[in-house]
């Protein structure tokens, strides 16, 4: 009984010492730390920004030539100065009667062939497109072969005075350029008509004096008359073709 007694009391001592009196042993764990990561997170093309396209600066156009009417310009001098056709010239200023210009007024050059002026963007939706195109329809005026009885002089007034003589051509048919035409008798007084277009149903007078010539009168700059009574004044084209004959007063 002593050995078991004994016995009992070393194994109460080493259970002591392994778990002490008043609670239980317990094992407490520290929290994870947390470890920040130095390297960038990976760029996957779920993360990765679609660069934003930047925008196309379209260029702007140049302005058209503005040339300002002086006195004594016909369009077709105008034209030729500024190297443009007469009928761009009419259709870029919507000219009705473009043989009274006025002096000071502003013309539009179109440069480059034609000009459209430029109108503020539409917000209609564009038409649907078709397969045909529809052909436009001629803006221009077509220049009508000069024969008679298109062409005419229609009046000879105060001929032998110089200060008061004035030839009358008239157009009775279509748009015409007179450039190169010449009025003529058999003494050999010519005159030379200067780039100018004739429109339907319009005229031109040609003075024998001197003067600023304009788009309705044109002058000659002669110091003596070119016209004596009972002559006989022609009309010729730029290829010497006779247009029309007028016997002076």
């Amino acid at each position: 009984m002593t050995r078991i007694w004994a016995m009992l009391v070393v194994s109460a001592v080493v259970m002591l010492t392994i778990f002490p009196l008043g609670g239980c042993a317990r094992l407490s764990l520290a929290p994870t730390a947390t470890i920040a990561s130095t390297h960038p997170p990976a760029v996957t093309e779920e993360t990765m920004d679609v660069p934003t396209a930047l925008p196309v600066v379209s260029p702007t156009s140049a302005e058209p030539l503005l040339y300002i009417v002086q006195e004594g310009d016909t369009l077709g001098a105008i034209a030729q100065t500024c190297g443009v056709s007469v009928e761009g010239l009419i259709a870029a200023n919507d000219l009705v009667n473009p043989d009274a210009l006025a002096v000071g007024q502003t013309l539009v050059v179109p440069l480059g062939g034609s000009y459209t002026p430029t109108d503020a963007p539409s917000t209609e939706s564009p038409p649907e497109p078709v397969s045909t195109p529809t052909p436009l329809p001629t803006l221009l005026p077509t220049l009508t072969p000069s024969v008679p009885p298109l062409i005419e002089i229609g009046q000879v007034l105060g001929s032998g005075n110089v200060m008061a003589e004035v030839v009358v051509v008239r157009n009775r048919g279509g748009v015409v350029s007179l450039e190169g035409w010449t009025l003529a008798d058999a003494q050999g007084n010519i005159f030379y008509f200067p780039a100018l277009v004739l429109f339907t149903d319009a005229e031109v007078r040609v003075h024998s004096t001197a003067g600023s010539s304009t788009p309705r009168d044109l002058y000659w700059g002669r110091a003596n008359p070119a016209w004596n009574g009972g002559e006989l004044i022609t009309l010729r084209d730029v290829a010497g073709e006779v247009v029309d004959t007028y016997i002076a007063p």
